[in-house]
């Protein structure tokens, strides 16, 4: 099987205007600790589909990008009586997943009239292939203002649509890891000086020595960096299960030159990487930077354009 090339052309531009768009104008909902929210007003054009009401509770489900390294879900919790609660359990479940996903914070959440609250689950581990029947359920346990507890259970409102994409990552990562480790080398090489300078990634592909072969396409530009020349780093490379070690250079400038990409990063250094199992799955897979490859890229950056970087705490997983 042989991967199509794809049109390159203003790929780099479109996708650094958007993804500056997002970084400087939206969040996305509060995390683990955050207070409760009030939903947004909704827009004709952006309203997503509306929570599951079961017993006066609205139920979804959503995930936050800087918990997509870890696989961590958000239960979401809309109050939708009249009368405070408190969530004091929550349960998530889903064919796809191996077990059961429970909400494990010692305190419980206080969620007023007419809020939301959002609620971390740790997933478990993926069942591959899918199954055709996923049907998710979550189970939410709140007690009123007497301490009186009931347990309400209905399917979450999937509205960005997070299960089929955290579907498709789960079994794509494990057909990927049966044939070989996509791992970014710790040291980073830079050539060049100030605005000149280049940095020179090392991709590292250490085949698993299973059956199948990898097919690597290319590697994708990132919020942080961009490709030296062009606008992405072609791989175009076959990777045997039972092969040698491959390593590819992949040289590097800033993607953009504004302090606070580096102090809001979250994905800016995971490389994605385009590729396609031989009889199996394609599609992308970040290949994370370490710690030290982290804070050596964000030195990089802030050496190439000329201003002290300000590091964003690490990225979980």
């Amino acid at each position: 099987m042989t991967l199509r090339r794809r049109r390159r052309g203003v790929v780099l531009a479109g996708g650094l205007v958007a993804t500056s768009l997002a970084l400087s104008g939206c969040t996305g909902p509060g995390g683990a600790d955050a207070s409760p929210s009030a939903r947004p007003t909704p827009t004709a054009a952006t309203t997503p589909a509306p929570a599951t009401v079961v017993d006066g509770l609205g139920l979804s489900i959503l995930q936050n990008r800087p918990d997509y390294a870890t696989r961590v879900l958000q239960v979401s919790v809309t109050n939708e009586a009249g009368d405070p609660i408190t969530v004091v359990g929550a349960r998530f479940e889903s064919a796809q997943f191996a077990e059961p996903a429970a909400w494990t914070k010692a305190a419980s959440s206080a969620v007023p009239a007419g809020l939301t609250r959002h609620l971390p689950v740790q997933l478990p581990a993926a069942v591959c292939p899918t199954p055709d029947a996923t049907t998710p359920s979550l189970t939410i346990t709140v007690a009123d203002a007497s301490g009186t507890t009931r347990e309400v259970t209905g399917p979450p409102a999937d509205p960005f649509g997070v299960l089929p994409r955290i579907a498709a990552e789960d079994c794509l990562d494990e057909a990927v890891a049966g044939i070989a480790a996509l791992t970014l080398d710790d040291t980073l090489e830079v050539t060049g000086a100030g605005g000149d300078s280049v940095a020179h990634l090392t991709l590292r592909v250490d085949p698993s020595g299973g059956t199948g072969e990898l097919l690597l396409d290319e590697a994708r530009f990132t919020i942080l960096l961009a490709p030296a020349d062009g606008t992405t780093w072609p791989l175009d490379a076959t990777v045997p299960g039972g092969g040698a070690v491959r390593e590819f250079t992949l040289d590097a400038v800033p993607a953009r030159c504004d302090p606070h990409s580096i102090a809001e990063d979250k994905r800016g250094t995971f490389l994605p990487v385009v590729l396609e199992v031989t009889d199996g799955p394609s599609g992308t897979v970040p290949v994370p930077s370490s710690d030290t490859l982290r804070l050596a890229l964000y030195d990089f950056i802030a050496a190439h354009c000329g201003f002290a970087a300000t590091p964003a705490p690490a990225p979980a997983g």
